[in-house]
C-alpha cells in the first residue's frame, strides 16, 4: 500500500505531508516528502486556541472546518504532484492538529485534535484514517507520545542501547535497548521542544523561529533561570508521561521573558533554547544513562545550536540525527500517522503501555470514507 501521512505539529506552521510505500516482508520507504506553510493569521488562530485559558468552543468547532478543508486541498494537492511522479496513493492518515492535551492517571486522561478528517477525504476523494490518540485513551493510556512505536520500528538496534529525541513543539524520547536486553523499550515527553523558542522568536525579533539557532549561538544563557524551571515538578515525574501547551505555552513562556526583563534579545532566546536543551538532557541521564547513540528528528534536528548543546550536556554519548541512517528528520512525524494507518488496515495491534501506560493492545485511528 502507498500511503500519506499528514502532520500538523504543535508549533502550528506547516502541514507535512509524506508518502510511505508499505511492502511485505521489507522496511517501509519514503517515496516523497513537501512541507506546506500556514499563512500566519492561521497559525495565530491555531496558537490562540491551543492555549490553556481559551475556552471558545465555537471557535474550536471554525477551526475544525477550516483546517479540516485546508488539508483536504493541500492533501489533494500533495496527491496530484504525486501521480505526476506515476507514484499510487491508497489512503490518506492524518494527526489533526492538537488543541488539548490533558493527561491524568487512571485512564482519565482527554484529548483533542482538530482538522475534520471527513472534509479530507471528500476534498482528496480518498479514504482517511485519523483520531489515533483517542485510540489510545479509551485503551487507558495518556494519548502521548505516539511516535516511539515507529522508532522502535524503524531504529531499534540488536547491540546498542539508542535514544530517539523528536524535537517538535514538545521533545518526546523513546528509549531503545537492544534487541536482545530483557529490559523494554520505553518513551514519555521530556518538556518543551521548539514552542518556547518559536514564541520567543516571534515576541523579540519578529521571526517565527531561530533559523540554525543563530540567534542563541550569540547569546548568552542566565543559569539561574534554566535551573529555576528545571525545577518543575513535571521534570521528576517517571515516564509513561506527556505535556503540552498547557504546560509550555504562553503562561510559562510571560514567567521566563519576566524573569529576563532587561537582559538583551539573544540572550533571552538563547536561556530558552537552553531550557530546551538541559530538559532533553536530563531527562536522558536521569532515566535512560545507559544510551549510548541520540538520534535526533523533528524540526528541532535543524537546529545546529541546539545539536550542540546536546552534544555538550550529553558528552561520552554520540548525538546525530535519524538522516544518518536514511530517514529524513523532518518527515518522520507524518510518517508515524502512515504506520499507524497500516496497523489499522491490517488489523494489527499496537502495544503502548511502556510509552503511553496503555492499559492493552488496540487498533489505532476510526476511518472516514470519501
Amino acid at each position: 500500500m502507498h500511503i500519506v501521512g499528514l502532520n500538523s505539529g504543535t508549533s502550528a506552521d506547516s502541514l507535512d505531508a509524506v508518502l510511505i510505500r508499505f511492502e511485505r516482508g521489507r522496511k517501509a520507504r519514503v517515496m516523497k516528502f513537501a512541507s506546506y506553510r500556514y499563512p500566519p493569521d492561521l497559525s495565530r488562530r491555531i496558537i490562540r486556541a491551543s492555549e490553556a485559558d481559551f475556552v471558545d468552543g465555537a471557535e474550536w468547532l471554525a477551526l475544525d472546518c477550516d483546517l479540516g478543508k485546508l488539508f483536504g486541498k493541500l492533501a489533494k494537492r500533495f496527491v496530484s504532484a504525486a501521480t505526476r511522479d506515476a507514484l499510487s496513493v491508497d489512503l490518506i492518515a492524518s494527526h489533526g492538529q492538537t488543541i488539548r492535551h490533558l493527561p491524568q492517571p487512571a485512564g482519565a486522561s482527554a484529548t483533542l485534535q482538530i482538522g475534520e478528517p471527513s472534509f479530507i477525504a471528500s476534498i482528496a476523494r480518498l479514504p482517511v484514517v485519523a483520531d489515533f490518540r483517542c485510540s489510545d485513551i479509551a485503551a487507558g493510556g495518556e494519548g502521548a507520545p505516539l511516535s516511539p512505536v515507529l522508532h522502535e520500528y524503524l531504529f531499534r538496534d540488536a547491540r546498542r542501547w539508542r535514544a530517539v529525541v523528536n524535537i517538535g513543539g514538545i521533545a518526546n524520547v523513546t528509549i531503545l535497548p537492544p534487541t536482545g536486553s530483557r529490559q523494554s523499550p520505553s518513551a514519555a515527553d521530556s518538556g518543551p521542544g521548539n514552542m518556547l523558542m518559536d514564541s520567543a522568536m516571534r515576541i523579540l525579533f519578529g521571526l517565527p523561529y531561530d533559523r540554525h539557532g543563530r540567534a542563541a549561538a550569540q547569546g548568552r544563557v542566565v543559569r539561574e533561570v534554566v535551573d529555576s524551571i528545571l525545577e518543575l515538578p513535571y521534570f521528576g515525574r517517571k515516564p509513561p508521561k506527556s505535556t503540552g501547551r498547557e504546560l509550555f505555552g504562553r503562561s510559562i513562556l510571560e514567567k521566563i521573558m519576566h524573569r529576563l526583563k532587561g537582559v538583551s534579545s539573544r540572550d533571552c532566546i538563547a536561556t530558552i533554547t537552553e531550557i530546551s536543551a538541559a530538559s532533553i538532557a536530563d531527562f536522558i541521564l536521569r532515566f535512560c544513562p545507559e544510551v549510548e547513540e541520540i538520534l535526533l528528528c523533528g524540526g528541532g534536528a535543524k537546529n545546529i545550536h541546539l545539536i550542540g548543546r546536546l552534544n555538550t550536556l550529553l558528552k561520552g554519548k554520540t548525538v546525530s540525527t535519524t538522516a544518518r541512517l536514511g530517514y529524513d528528520p523532518g518527515c518522520l512525524e507524518a510518517f508515524l500517522w502512515a504506520y499507524l494507518a497500516i496497523r489499522f488496515v491490517g488489523e494489527q495491534p499496537i502495544i503502548m503501555k511502556s510509552y503511553t501506560g496503555a492499559k492493552r493492545p488496540y487498533i489505532p485511528g476510526k476511518l472516514c470514507l470519501p
